[in-house]
């Protein structure tokens, strides 16, 4: 039975569809097959697999369209990229169903995904190996490299037969091999049948240039060599019958064997052999050499200038910040050192005051006298007071004023009055023994902070004395300088100088600032930080300085974006000339870098050249260096592999294709040879003597020519080798130099193919009354043997040619000769027999002792496909093994009843049964005796 999968998209025209086969002759006969094109597909495997699309099994007929392809490498890329080519145009909007049996799943769905993708190489291979079910198991896709094929090969596009056999019988598409086995090849018949009276017989080919060429195709003429490219279309004419239309080869180039170098031959043929655009690999690249160099270079270029820019801005950024922390530090000392100074000296000033106001004894005008002349020294002090502790309240117990600037500033009594009430809290904290500081602005046109600390009076802590002075008298020290900010703040956080003005009017907390809160929080006395400021969105660098009085402290900050301004000016001026830099490489990079690139693409043309077949590259070294020496030994190559060209094309001409093939892998063990197991191959035409003698010598030519070729491409196609030519003979070798899996089934389809293909000749040479009448009445005799035997290049070292030798050979060769005399086509061995029963029809000839060998051999008589041999033959072989057996038991008159019956089922004479009656007569008249074996000896060949 077949089981049809689903279908699966292929090549974007076609559908493909794949049945499992169970391997039955009767699902095949059953199966009425799909509209499309079919596949039957088989693998082998020598040294790789191979696969091939093959005829139906057993010789079942098979009325629809299919494919025939021998077989192929999965790894010949080009021969893979030519199929799936012509799959393409053969198969546009068809179907395809492929046959294949159960075990080859995997293989032949790697096949048909490896087609697709050598079709249009820009579907990823995933989605590919996805769409083919190949998720997880391992597929056969070709490696790769920039979108290009490793293995393309566009040299001698020598692929093997490609068919499309339609239902009618009547086309076959097939491509010329030029790597031919020494004939010329001609128009030869093929499996038709009468023509269609209603065909087109003008069709249109296009040359090598896409000229067109109309040629007429000779509806008598049934096997018509035809282009490759699968141009054949089936059209329907206004009567609605079928109008094949294909495209001939002319006749001129029919049997012209074109040399690799000859342009003009290439030119004349309808086929562009030696440069087909399809296997053409593009000179232009993903990244030319030039772009690399200047890539490199860039890259180079501006790793190194990089570095030295990061590098050099690191170190100078380095320094600048230890300049800068030091800086900072030194400053905060320095102001704070001076700040501590003034305040002590306020303070100072303010207890003598204090003692002043508060000396007994002391007349009131020379009190006032004392006081006008502190403040007219000390005009920054603008207020100072005693204050006594009641229920840890403040209670004036006596102040003074500066009344010169009170009538400046325009300032009250009523106002420092309310910085005390203001303050009353802090301010009591100096009744505890603590000095305070506070800012006093608030309330005042002018800056100034307030001082509190205890006084004594009768020996106790019992008064404070608050001082309250202008910012005058410090300020100096915080004015902005360079890009440092200096300012101060006391205990709480709180602003007491700073530049801007506006802060210490407002008493601003600066608690909120990291430099400010870490001040607060450090034991130590200095100390310094980065840190990012989230209110004023910039990272600084800052330093402190508490100046030991009230726990207030000086702080110093810096912008980093100010600090560093330089060492980003710096970077950004060595970018500019690393860009300028970058920019001159390049140009000199572009202009030298041509001196290399040049010569190497001038390499890679040449190597696209020698792809092609041309040899003959007209490059010259240009330079004197590397390049230039790799150029003169690229010519030299060449010129090698001209001559090497040359002798291969001379070879494939002489010797059979595969043996070239394998003698190019390992010649020294095809010359050791090898005893390997084989089926020889041995046809000659019977009364070839005599057909020759009635033809002229160019008509003699043409018959050999026109028999030699059908016969070779059935050898060749059923993986038989040719040995050699002998006259009208023909020697072939099966299984050897490559392993052929069935060889003897393989030899024994090739045999029945060349008996039925030789009736097609002689029916169409009778047609067209060619020839001579013995030559239209032509038959052939051919003889098989599988055994072991030797196989290898015989000869001298000088001169030797690859045959095979042995028993097993010499009684092919004798079975060849023996089929005159039993007047059948194909003569076979038992272990031919043995290994065909399933899809031929044998009859079992007789026991002979051929010349040259002492044991006997049952000789059987190889009658065709067990699939189309006529119920009459089957009845005539039977009643034939019967009378033998009869004939071996020396039952004579049984034997030669039988044999008569054979005869007349058969219907007609049959050489065989009369040669085995005369022989019973013979021997019913002188008994051989008891001891009689059966066995007859041959006295001839």
């Amino acid at each position: 039975m077949l089981e049809i999968s689903a279908e699966i998209p292929f090549l974007r025209t076609s559908k493909l569809t794949f049945l499992v086969w169970d391997e039955t002759p009767d699902s095949l006969e059953t199966w009425s097959g799909e509209e499309g094109i079919t596949i039957f597909f088989q693998t082998r495997r020598a040294k790789e697999l191979e696969f091939r699309f093959g005829s139906p099994p057993w010789g079942i007929p098979f009325s629809n369209d299919r494919f025939e392809y021998p077989y192929v490498s999965i790894h010949n890329i080009s021969s893979n990229k030519y199929l799936a080519k012509a799959l393409a145009s053969a198969s546009e909007g068809k179907n395809l169903n492929v046959i294949f049996p159960k075990p080859l799943e995997v293989e032949v769905r790697s096949v048909f995904a490896r087609l697709e993708y050598l079709f249009d190489d820009r579907i990823s291979p995933d989605r590919i190996t996805h769409k083919f079910g190949l998720t997880g198991k391992t597929s056969s896709m070709p490696e790769m490299t920039n979108g290009k094929s490793k293995e393309i090969e566009t040299k001698s596009l020598s692929f093997p037969p490609l068919e499309l056999v339609g239902s009618s019988g009547k086309l076959k598409l097939r491509q010329l091999e030029f790597s031919a086995v020494g004939i010329s090849e001609r128009n030869i018949p093929n499996e038709s049948h009468s023509p269609d009276p209603n065909s087109s017989n003008e069709t249109v080919l296009t040359d090598a240039h896409g000229e067109g060429i109309e040629t007429d195709l000779d509806p008598n003429h049934p096997y018509d060599f035809i282009e490759s490219s699968f141009a054949a279309n089936d059209e329907e004419d206004t009567n609605g019958k079928t109008n094949h239309t294909t495209a001939i080869i002319s006749a001129d180039t029919i049997g012209k064997v074109p040399e690799p170098n000859d342009s003009e031959t290439k030119e004349s043929l309808p086929i562009e052999v030696a440069t087909d655009p399809t296997l053409e690999p593009s000179v232009n690249t993903k990244f030319s050499l030039q772009l690399k160099m200047m890539g490199v270079i860039s890259l180079l270029f501006v790793l190194s200038v990089a570095s030295i820019i990061i590098f050099a801005s690191f170190y100078f950024k380095r320094s600048i910040e230890l300049q800068l922390r030091d800086n900072n530090i030194r400053i905060a000392e320095i102001i704070g050192s001076k700040v501590r100074s003034d305040i002590l000296g306020v303070v100072e000033k303010g207890r003598q005051i204090a003692i002043t106001l508060t000396t007994q004894g002391l007349p009131e005008e020379d009190r006032k006298l004392l006081l006008k002349t502190f403040f007219q020294n000390d005009k920054e002090f603008i207020y100072l007071g005693i204050f006594e502790r009641r229920e840890n309240t403040l209670v004036m117990k006596r102040e003074v004023f500066n009344e010169e600037e009170l009538k400046k500033s325009a300032v009250t009594e009523d106002d420092f009055h309310a910085v005390v009430n203001r303050n009353r809290d802090a301010l009591a904290e100096a009744f505890n023994g603590q000095t305070v500081l506070l800012n006093s602005s608030p309330g005042f046109v002018e800056p100034s902070f307030a001082i509190a600390i205890p006084t004594a009076e009768n020996g106790e802590l019992d008064n404070a004395l608050v001082i309250i002075v202008k910012l005058e008298k410090i300020i100096g020290a915080f004015s902005k300088k360079g890009i440092e900010t200096t300012f101060m703040v006391n205990g709480q956080g709180t602003v007491l100088a700073h530049p801007k003005e506006d802060l210490v009017l407002a008493a601003t907390d600066l608690t909120n600032m990291p430099i400010v809160k870490a001040m607060l929080t450090s034991a130590p006395s200095t100390g310094q930080m980065s840190y990012l400021d989230e209110e004023l969105g910039s990272s600084y660098l800052g330093s402190f300085q508490k100046i030991g009085f009230a726990d207030a402290g000086v702080i110093t900050i810096v912008s980093e974006e100010k600090a560093f301004g330089d060492v980003y000016k710096s970077q950004r001026t060595n970018l500019y000339i690393a860009g300028i830099g970058l920019c001159s490489a390049l140009i000199f990079v572009f202009f030298f870098s041509k001196t290399i690139t040049k010569p190497v693409l001038q390499l890679l043309t040449a190597t696209l050249e020698i792809a092609k077949g041309n040899f003959k590259i007209g490059i010259k070294p240009t330079t004197q260096d590397e390049v230039g020496l790799l150029t003169k030994y690229f010519i030299d190559m060449g010129q090698g592999l001209e001559e090497r060209e040359k002798v291969k094309n001379i070879l494939g001409s002489m010797i059979d294709p595969v043996v070239v093939q394998e003698a190019m892998v390992d010649l020294a063990a095809l010359k050791r040879g090898s005893e390997t197991h084989i089926t020889a191959f041995f046809s000659d035409v019977a009364s070839f003597s005599t057909i020759s003698e009635q033809l002229k010598s160019a008509d003699l030519a043409a018959l050999l020519n026109e028999y030699l070729s059908a016969m070779t491409l059935l050898l060749k196609k059923h993986e038989g080798v040719l040995d050699k030519y002998i006259g009208d003979a023909i020697v072939g070798i099966f299984n050897a130099p490559v392993p052929v899996l069935d060889h003897e089934l393989k030899a024994a389809r090739a045999s029945v193919d060349m008996v039925m293909k030789l009736q097609e000749l002689r029916d169409y040479w009778t047609t067209n009354n060619l020839y001579s009448k013995e030559a239209q009445v032509m038959d052939a005799r051919i003889g098989l043997n599988s055994g072991p035997a030797k196989v290898g290049f015989m000869g001298t070292d000088a001169l030797a040619s690859y045959t095979m030798m042995g028993d097993t050979v010499n009684l092919a060769a004798r079975l060849e000769a023996a089929g005159k005399d039993y007047g059948v086509n194909i003569l076979i061995t038992d272990p031919i027999q043995e290994k065909i029963q399933g899809e031929m029809v044998t009859r079992y000839v007789d026991l002979v002792r051929v010349k040259g060998k002492n044991e006997p051999v049952r000789i059987h008589e190889l009658i065709g496909y067990r699939s189309i041999v006529t119920d009459n033959a089957l009845n005539a072989a039977r009643l034939y093994e019967e009378g033998f057996k009869e004939y071996l038991n020396q039952n004579w008159m049984k034997a030669i009843q039988l044999f008569k019956e054979s005869e007349t089922s058969k219907g007609s004479k049959d050489k065989s049964s009369r040669m085995l009656i005369e022989r019973c007569e013979e021997y019913n008249l002188n008994s051989p005796g008891s001891d009689w074996d059966g066995v007859f000896t041959r006295t001839h060949k």
